[in-house]
């Protein structure tokens, strides 16, 4: 899998910015500084493409969606910083080999377009979910092209599916390319959680976290359903992806934070691939 440079579970908190987080910065610090150190890795082998998921696009319960949009482009003005922005043209071959590889594997993803966009009243433009990862990619010097994908209320093993269609649609361009999942884990992890408290939201979080670490995509697809309600996740479809993505490789995963201060998990991992031999140029 020589075009498959790495991947990374980041979360999305936009806490996690500076100009948003200010002085609550602090309270993420091991969060900030491991997103600040996976995507230093990840642009170490100078992608010419990363391909995104979030679970706050256009979330449809039968398909995944993809920008086809030219351009993709956001700003953080709904937390109170619009001066902050970012845009990325989108890898239209990419996509089109993504689409193709995932009608032949048999899954559902939908092309995000405008008439769509009007029709079911969503914005094109980079959602929260995909902004704060790609926020560190930027810093970290990232200028290249983008794939956005949004998760759909799919079952599991299709979200790993979806994976192995963009492994396999990777591997058919000539280019450089990582992958990144966008999620939180538990929103209920104390009494003033965002989503009330749980005691299981722990539970799940340490379930997570152990088989993100084994790259256990077993364990991951068959989390007990009652525990996954009990947490209230958004991160456990777009890791079902990641493992597809990375399903058959050789790769090895760290996970270099996880704390929840705010009464939601937030885990960033980092899976590099051993057979990769694109080392930036």
């Amino acid at each position: 899998m020589k075009n498959l440079v790495g991947c990374a579970l980041m979360p999305h908190p936009p806490i996690m910015v500076p100009e948003v987080g200010k002085g609550e910065l602090n309270k993420i610090k091991s969060t900030v500084q491991a997103a600040e150190q996976a995507a230093q890795r990840l642009m170490e082998h100078n992608p010419h493409t990363i391909v995104i998921i979030t679970p706050h696009g256009p979330v449809f319960q039968d398909a995944a969606g993809i920008s086809v949009y030219p351009r993709l482009k956001g700003s953080l003005a709904a937390f109170g910083v619009p001066e902050v922005t970012l845009g990325f043209e989108t890898d239209g071959l990419l996509v089109r080999h993504i689409l193709r590889k995932a009608e032949r594997l048999g899954v559902s993803v939908v092309e995000l377009t405008d008439d769509l966009a009007k029709t079911y009243r969503f914005s094109l433009q980079l959602d929260h979910g995909a902004f704060v990862p790609l926020y560190y990619m930027h810093k970290a010097g990232f200028k290249g092209q983008l794939v956005q994908l949004s998760m759909g209320m799919l079952p599991y093993e299709e979200m790993y599916t979806l994976g192995k269609a963009v492994q396999a649609a990777i591997n058919k361009v000539d280019k450089r390319v990582a992958v990144i999942a966008s999620g939180d884990l538990s929103h209920r992890l104390t009494p003033d959680a965002p989503a009330g408290y749980s005691p299981r939201g722990t539970e799940f979080d340490q379930a997570l976290v152990k088989a993100v670490t084994n790259l256990d995509a077993k364990a991951i697809l068959n989390m007990d359903k009652e525990l996954v309600e009990e947490a209230g996740e958004c991160g456990l479809r777009p890791i079902c992806f990641l493992m597809g993505v990375l399903g058959g490789i050789e790769a090895k995963a760290e996970v270099l934070s996880y704390e929840g201060p705010f009464g939601v998990g937030y885990a960033v991992a980092l899976f590099t691939v051993k057979e990769c031999e694109c080392h930036g140029q």
